[in-house]
């Protein structure tokens, strides 16, 4: 699992606004903003990077489980 979201965080002060997109009827999408992951107040080290990386993947899992159907693999994960 890459870390750049949360380095990017961290190095330039930003929180991150995890979004779920969903596919609807005749091709539409809706979209959901979540709480954002305060991050511009952190200091920038190996432990914040890691904490704020299980929160995404958290955020991820979460969503993937409450409608598998939506989810595409756009790669083969697990070779």
């Amino acid at each position: 699992t890459t870390t750049l979201p949360a380095q990017i965080a961290l190095k330039y002060k930003l929180d991150i606004v995890p979004v779920y997109i969903k596919r609807t009827k005749n091709n539409n999408f809706q979209m959901e903003l979540f709480q954002p992951i305060e991050c511009k107040y952190l200091k920038e080290s190996e432990e914040e990077k890691i904490n704020i990386t299980l929160k995404l993947n958290r955020f991820l899992e979460e969503m993937i489980l409450k409608d598998p159907g939506q989810w595409i693999w756009t790669h083969n994960r697990w070779k």
